[in-house]
């Protein structure tokens, strides 16, 4: 059976006959709802990000990190048109209700509508930063669209033009719902769901505990689902304008919070971090059994005193190639600190990744982490989903123990660093900023830090830093100055590593690593090490040579021509 080799990041239902994800393998499955087992499948040239049926079941749309919307004909998963024009990841999709439209949206800050033929029709400008999320209004030709710069935007579809901007002071709204009376539902990353409606101002809901990833709304039910990076699910009554809480669930660990649809009136469907979908029954509050496997790609990848730790989606513990333990988390970092192999993500639980003990549970996912001395003594730095940083300490026992936690961004830290006086870290915002080791108080915040989403950060040495991401750009942070070096990198550049003298290394999701000489200032490899993308880089001491690990569940060496 046709199943995912990667997460399952977007997820659709139709009339509870069909289910389709989306997965960062590149591969979108169309599922029998009722057997459970997948019918036809379609391929991206990039990660698919998410997907949607359009009314009538006929159709099915996806996006993608390949900057195209693809339709596919049901069931037969033939293509019918590719949607091309993007600039960026294509990221949100909404079928018109009653036109043969497609609004699509995207990390180039742009939203375009095409017809079904994929002849692109309008271009929608106006947005500052990645457009996440567009829907149609049900009874009206209105597309409303969410972006990171923090604003809610209706436009017009026959002028093109935005006849209605909300701002919500810079916060971040990853995803929209519409009613049929024409509310919006906008959950940010502070947890909120925001309800619109043109006879009142915004209404804010405290809803969860974390950042909102997904919200569904069923017309029929009159229910709305809201999905969290706090580990829970809700279910909402909408009534006299109003959100009623009806039922709070927890995720099973498997479940990733991204994306969810109702199948029927008592069942929901959800995407993992597996190889299939996950299906919950909120009338007898259990989880279906779908035989969900565990996908082997890995995330993280560090050397210790010779050993290589990998680790990843299923939260297994490898050394050297062999499992030696599970967490029961999918996990985004691996360090050694003082002899104790740290690990932790989708849970925010900070693991000791060789006996799966339990340090501390954070209320967010966790991204990164450094090694760096505090007021001399050692000390350990977590980043997290909602811009803290978890310090654990070294007790006097030479057990692992929490110090503390210090806000040090409004978004996700993506890549930490540190020196003898500095902690650097960079954020989805595309901020990079300076903290002390020892106070941890603000020392320079650099707004403009790069362009797009950042995604690492490493130490180069003489108490200096680089960064990269979405931007493709290496930036080497020296003296309080920085320079930008151009990379050959085409798509989104993942992860930064460095040897502490010279050379720095580059890995993108599409499997190309690149060398940088700091002291010839060019690069001196780029080549092609996976099909899958580069998750996280290291530096072998031992074997003067960097580990690249990858979303294929391989670590590879990376080995320069003499």
């Amino acid at each position: 059976m046709i199943t995912h080799r990667s997460p399952i990041s977007g997820i659709s239902a139709h009339n509870n006959r069909y289910v389709a994800t989306a997965g960062y393998d590149n591969v979108l499955i169309l599922w029998d709802a009722e057997t459970k087992r997948s019918i036809a499948r379609g391929c991206h040239d990039h990660l698919v990000n998410q997907c949607v049926f359009n009314g009538d079941g006929k159709y099915l749309a996806s996006t993608s990190s390949d900057y195209t919307t693809r339709v596919w004909k049901i069931p037969s998963m033939q293509i019918q048109s590719i949607l091309t024009g993007h600039t960026d990841d294509t990221e949100g999709i909404s079928f018109h209700p009653t036109k043969e439209l497609i609004a699509t949206s995207s990390r180039d800050a742009t939203i375009k509508i095409f017809n079904y033929n994929g002849q692109l029709i309008k271009n929608l400008k106006g947005h500052e930063l990645d457009v996440n999320s567009v829907e149609w209004m049900k009874n009206k030709d209105v597309l409303i669209s969410s972006s990171d710069d923090g604003t809610v935007k209706f436009w017009d579809y026959e002028s093109g033009e935005v006849i209605r901007d909300l701002s919500f002071d810079e916060v971040d709204t990853d995803t929209i719902a519409v009613s049929g009376d024409g509310t919006i539902f906008a959950g940010n990353y502070e947890g909120e769901i925001v309800i619109i409606s043109e006879e009142r101002e915004p209404i804010n809901v405290n809803a969860h505990k974390a950042g909102i990833k997904s919200l569904e709304y069923s017309e029929k039910q009159q229910k709305l689902i809201s999905c969290s990076y706090d580990r829970s699910f809700k279910i909402w009554n909408y009534k006299d304008g109003m959100l009623h809480l009806e039922a709070n669930h927890q995720f099973d660990n498997m479940v990733w919070p991204r994306s969810c649809a109702f199948l029927n009136d008592s069942e929901v469907v959800f995407g993992t971090f597996g190889n299939k979908y996950a299906q919950f029954n909120l009338k007898t509050k259990q989880w279906a059994d779908n035989n969900i496997e565990c996908t082997y790609g890995y995330n993280a990848v560090w050397e210790s005193n010779g050993d290589i730790y990998t680790i990843g989606d299923a939260g297994y513990t490898f050394k050297n190639g062999h499992k030696i333990a599970e967490v029961g988390s999918l996990c985004n970092f691996i360090i050694d600190f003082k002899g104790n192999i740290i690990t932790g993500g989708q849970t925010g639980e900070i693991f000791n990744a060789e006996t799966g003990e339990v340090y501390y549970q954070h209320s967010n996912p966790l991204n990164c982490a450094v090694n760096f001395k505090s007021n001399g003594e050692d000390a350990l730095a977590i980043g997290t989903y909602n811009g803290e940083a978890v310090v654990l300490t070294i007790d006097k026992n030479g057990s692992v123990q929490y110090e503390n936690t210090y806000k040090f961004h409004e978004n996700a830290i993506k890549g930490i660093a540190a020196s003898e006086e500095s902690i650097f870290t960079v954020c989805a915002a595309g901020v990079a900023a300076y903290h002390d080791v020892n106070t941890f108080k603000s020392q320079k915040v650099i707004t403009d830090g790069h362009d797009k989403i950042a995604n690492g950060a490493v130490a180069i040495g003489n108490g200096n830093f680089a960064s990269t991401g979405r931007d493709l750009k290496l930036r080497i942070w020296e003296d309080g100055k920085v320079k930008v070096v151009d990379t050959s990198h085409k798509n989104s550049i993942k992860c930064i590593s460095s040897d502490s003298e010279s050379l720095i290394a580059l890995g993108d999701y599409v499997g190309f690593v690149s060398v940088y000489d700091m002291k010839k200032d060019a690069f001196v490899a780029h080549m092609r090490v996976s099909d899958f993308g580069i998750s996280s880089m290291t530096y072998d001491t031992t074997r003067k040579l960097f580990i690249a690990s990858c979303y294929d569940g391989k670590a590879y060496d990376i080995e320069l021509s003499k």
